[in-house]
């Protein structure tokens, strides 16, 4: 029997409880459809949010024109937002499958670098980025292994009793953020266990570390990175792809934490980062198979995201017309030159 669909939480507003129940309802009609016709639903809500929300639509195409150059067209923006809401719909569908039918919905390539490293008696972070993640977290699922990350609280009660009913289903130990992320996913390691995490996530610029991703410097968080070398982790990166009604798990090349020094170890806090070359290069690697995975998927990846600035800036640049890519180099230099890393 399947559990409740959600767990009872504290409701602040009327508003929403109204978000909840009709979130509940949209989990029973996707439930009820067949998977095609759920998705090729979501695809078309996902076209029609981005006829009605003009900024958010200017602020993907903005990133997407500048960074894919002469591959940017209307058809990846228009995929993107289609994308988006086909994902939500099958993120739904593929949570209530049981494992045998999951396993027909997917298609593994590399799992050797999986099995390596499973073996080899080493710590292992598995990384991905916002590319397919809410299906790609069945990983615990698709290869039968253990997987704890680390996730914030959603303010909106509603949406947080959604997201621990989506994550139960993907059997990951989902830690509550308390105690600081980096000391509680890096004592994990140590102990054996197998971290998940995210790296995508623009850092706070005030941690003066940034990245090239696609070619514009990204204030990039180096937890991460971090964390990998504390833990004396292998890491491995794991792409989600859509493919038809199938998705592509694909394992990449492993990146060992211990090829790029020791210099870590002098790190006290995360704003103290950017002084160690260590968190610096392996934070860049990471962006850089980040950017590769991107190049060769784009309409997938999450442009709504504001990779390289914040959404305030976002909207500035769209409402005023700016060169985006001017203020991008323009912001990253002035806080390099603040660390006096330049």
């Amino acid at each position: 029997m399947d559990p409740p669909l959600y767990r009872e939480e504290p409701l602040v507003t009327a508003a929403q409880r109204a978000q909840l129940l009709l979130l509940k309802a949209v989990i029973l009609i996707v439930r009820a459809l067949p998977r095609r016709i759920a998705v090729r639903a979501g695809r078309a809500f996902g076209l029609l949010a981005s006829l009605c929300v003009p900024l958010h639509r200017e602020i993907a195409r903005v990133q997407m024109r500048h960074v894919l150059g002469p591959d940017y067209h209307e058809g990846v923006l228009r995929e993107s937002f289609m994308h988006q809401g086909g994902l939500f719909a099958d993120m739904i569908r593929v949570a209530y499958m049981d494992d045998s039918e999951l396993k027909s919905t997917v298609v593994v390539e590399g799992r050797e670098h999986l099995d390596k490293a499973l073996a080899s008696g080493r710590s292992v972070m598995i990384v991905s980025c916002h590319m397919n993640w809410e299906v790609l977290g069945h990983v615990p699922r698709v290869f039968g292994i253990k997987v704890c990350v680390m996730a914030d609280y959603i303010k909106n009660s509603a949406i947080q009793a959604m997201a621990d009913e989506m994550r139960s289903r993907c059997r990951i130990d989902v830690l509550p953020p308390k105690g600081g992320m980096v000391n509680r996913l890096t004592d994990e390691l140590k102990a054996g266990s197998i971290v998940g995490m995210i790296v995508d996530q623009r850092g706070k610029r005030d941690n003066g570390l940034y990245c090239d991703v696609l070619g514009l410097p990204a204030p990039t968080s180096p937890a991460p990175a971090l964390i990998a070398l504390r833990g004396d982790a292998l890491i491995l990166p794991i792409a989600g792809i859509r493919q038809g009604d199938r998705y592509i798990f694909r394992w990449d090349p492993p990146i060992d934490s211990r090829d790029f020094g020791t210099d870590y170890r002098l790190v006290k806090s995360l704003s103290d980062c950017w002084k160690s070359e260590a968190v610096k290069n392996l934070s860049c690697a990471l962006q850089s198979w980040v950017s590769s995975v991107v190049r060769e998927h784009p309409g997938q990846w999450f442009w709504l995201h504001c990779r390289w600035l914040r959404r305030s800036d976002m909207k500035k640049i769209v409402r005023k017309g700016l060169d985006f890519g001017e203020f991008v180099r323009s912001q990253a230099h002035g806080y390099l030159q603040e660390k006096n890393v330049i």
